[in-house]
């Protein structure tokens, strides 16, 4: 691909998951996202809830414009964590209800026409030099397009508690094409708006019971998204799955309408990564299982197939790096941890720190019994490194995207074959520099043939726009 062929291309991207406390699966889609649309060329365009009100006359338009780039930066530093927020905070429910019931009215007003405010950055603005690593891809954005709450009024949507769908009628000169990084209950204006694309990632939601998520909803989402919009997966198990869930006809060899989601490791981090000797003192050999503690991830079968094995005997250590979150699934976790010298409960980890836990593994596990597609097999292949799975729909997919790889399927209801596969592992030494030059450079060769194919899918409808 040419450098700068999207240069003039204005990109806008919804900022859902980045507001979230916790920067998961789809998160790091769209940091990646961003990172290669930036790359070729493209202004890309934060689609945001978040809303700063003016509150002094003395100040002029570009000093207020500055103020708000300085409060969303801070604010993404930080995100909310809206479900739990509105369960466990009355003051905050209340003065949501009431700012919603106060943005309905104007909705309502508008004939459902979202209203929004265009805020560009700066390019000398400082706090760029400020930025950590949840925060490093706003480097690369141009400017945020603020729609008070946009997230919660769709959602009003897909609840049914609205009769229309909210509009948004942001006009082509503005953006050339608009991506939701998930499903939403949302359409464009008409022919002279920005096309919107919506990805899907998965139908987890409806398929497993008591997910935060309620079903019906999240299947008026899907329903919504394809009604209103062109539709992305993020695999063909993926496709497969919500196609069926929704009863819509489909062609198996329809390519255009998958797009694989790139890697979430980045090549700076890793290089940077490579300079650090030890992180959280690991300074042993380890496997690492990396992903929200949750139960569709069946994290006690990766703790129980390792405690299983010879890895502890051999002075293996399991660093398990995810999201720690209140729940009594996570509680159980730590119970089953807690006198297990071996095993390290990482909690939320940096992007650094997990650049460095991929760079020097030795195995990445995971044990999930459901996925979307699987972010941590496609890092861990994208650097050659080892990994054990079940055999799932979307793991074999990721599998079959190259000839050569590293990547081990296995039942999930075969716990011998699990702890075989751990019993012949072989130790990567976190000292051997050399080993981890080798796991860089598959990783730039792996980005460069993959990002190709992902520029093509948004290059397609940018072209039909």
């Amino acid at each position: 691909m040419v450098k700068d062929f999207l240069r003039g291309k204005k990109i806008a991207i919804t900022a859902f998951d980045l507001e979230n406390q916790e920067h998961r699966g789809i998160a790091s889609f769209i940091k990646s996202t961003i990172d290669i649309l930036s790359k070729y060329g493209a202004e890309v365009y934060l689609i945001t809830s978040f809303d700063f009100n003016r509150k002094s006359n003395h100040i002029n338009d570009q000093e207020f414009k500055n103020i708000f780039v300085n409060e969303i930066y801070n604010f993404l530093s930080v995100g909310s964590d809206y479900r739990q927020l509105f369960n466990s905070n009355s003051k905050y429910k209340f003065k949501l209800l009431l700012e919603l019931s106060f943005n309905l009215l104007k909705l309502f007003k508008y004939n459902f026409l979202l209203k929004y405010k265009f805020y560009k950055v700066n390019k000398d603005f400082k706090y760029k030099n400020n930025l950590n690593d949840r925060t490093k891809y706003l480097i690369n954005i141009k400017g945020f397009i603020s729609i008070k709450n946009i997230f919660h009024l769709c959602r009003l949507r897909s609840m049914r508690f609205i009769f229309k769908d909210p509009i948004l009628n942001i006009n082509k000169e503005d953006i050339d094409l608009i991506i939701s990084s998930s499903p939403l209950s949302i359409k464009k204006k008409g022919s002279k708006n920005a096309d919107v694309i919506q990805i899907i990632h998965d139908a987890i939601p409806i398929q497993i019971p008591n997910h935060p998520e309620r079903n019906w909803i999240f299947f008026n989402r899907l329903r919504d998204a394809h009604k209103n919009s062109e539709c992305l997966y993020v695999s063909k198990e993926s496709r497969k799955i919500v196609k069926n869930i929704l009863k819509i006809k489909h062609s198996k060899s329809n390519r255009n309408e998958i797009i694989y989601p790139m890697p979430s490791l980045q090549i700076e981090l890793l290089e940077k990564a490579f300079k650090i000797p030890s992180i959280r003192s690991i300074e042993k050999s380890f496997i690492l299982f990396n992903s929200s503690i949750v139960e569709t991830k069946k994290v006690e079968n990766a703790i129980n197939y390792f405690s299983k094995s010879n890895l502890p005997r051999r002075d293996f250590l399991f660093c398990i790096a995810g999201k720690m979150h209140k729940s009594e699934y996570c509680n159980y976790i730590k119970d089953l941890c807690k006198n297990h010298k071996n095993i390290l409960l990482l909690d939320y980890v940096s992007e650094t720190e997990k650049a460095w836990l991929f760079l020097n593994s030795s195995l990445l596990i995971s044990t999930s019994s459901i996925e979307g597609f699987g972010i941590p097999i496609l890092d861990a292949l994208s650097l050659n490194l080892s990994s054990l799975g079940t055999s799932i729909p979307s793991y074999l997919e990721i599998k079959n995207l190259t000839k050569k790889n590293n990547i081990n399927l296995v039942k999930q209801n075969t716990p011998s074959k699990w702890i075989d596969k751990l019993n012949s592992l072989s130790k990567f030494d976190i000292k051997n520099k050399n080993d981890k030059k080798l796991r860089i450079n598959n990783f730039k060769i792996f980005q460069n043939n993959f990002e190709r194919n992902y520029l093509l899918k948004i290059v397609e409808h940018l072209s039909n726009n």
